[in-house]
């Protein structure tokens, strides 16, 4: 099996995943939203402000279970490292981008659905307040912070599968606990984050650091993966 048709393989699983969190997440904020409609009438935030923290904890377990779901069976069936590590790159990547989407189609479609329903709700307008240059920056702000948990939460699996669950809790959740708040300091993000109040405040600078941050991530996932003793 050649890398790309791999990552297509690891790809179309993980959105399978997705679309499942999508459409609960969907049903939650549907009930909230419905209740704020007849029982409160207040300000209510958009679906991807809804959904936004929600959605980088999955791509977290989503990365963490990349390694237990993926890698163990692959190289079982004779999927060399170098071919999975690869593989998994490409599908983080297409993943991060297709949520992405997702859950601005959703968000989108309430936003119709609020409309032509004439609720009488405040919608506040996250995704794009100053026009489509604005939506761009939110698009790739929430493409980057998706891919960067994904890494994260694979950084997570590949230690826990080396080093056990006791030793790789121990020596892999508080780095990742540090690499979090990378994150959220990146981007302004406030869960999870020791420093809520702290932000870059630059858009183009956010995106060249978080390239770079997620050139480390990979170095150090690279050096894991290498490292890793299969179970037969």
């Amino acid at each position: 099996m050649n890398t790309k048709k791999l990552g297509l393989g690891i790809f179309r699983e993980q959105f399978k995943w997705s679309l499942w969190y999508t459409f609960t997440i969907l049903l939650i904020y549907i009930a909230v939203l419905l209740y704020q409609v007849y029982v409160e009438a207040i300000e209510f935030t958009d679906f991807s402000m809804f959904s936004n923290g929600s959605s980088s904890i999955f791509m977290l377990i989503i990365g963490i279970l990349s390694t237990y779901s993926f890698f163990d069976y692959f190289a079982k069936q004779g999927i060399t490292r170098r071919n999975f590590f690869k593989a998994t790159i490409g599908a983080s990547v297409l993943l991060a981008i297709a949520i992405s989407i997702t859950i601005f189609l959703m968000n989108g479609l309430l936003h119709l659905l609020v409309q032509n329903a004439r609720w009488d709700i405040t919608w506040t307008n996250e995704v794009s307040p100053t026009g489509f240059f604005s939506f761009i920056e939110v698009f790739i702000s929430y493409t980057l912070i998706h891919a960067l948990y994904y890494l994260i939460g694979w950084m997570i699996g590949l230690g826990y599968y080396r080093l056990g669950w006791v030793l790789g809790t121990l020596a892999f959740v508080p780095l990742a606990l540090i690499f979090v708040n990378i994150t959220g300091l990146l981007w302004g993000l406030s869960h999870i984050n020791f420093f809520p109040h702290l932000s870059l405040q630059s858009f183009p600078l956010s995106i060249v650091l978080s390239i770079v941050f997620a050139g480390i991530l990979l170095y150090i996932n690279h050096r894991l993966i290498k490292e890793i003793t299969v179970v037969m």
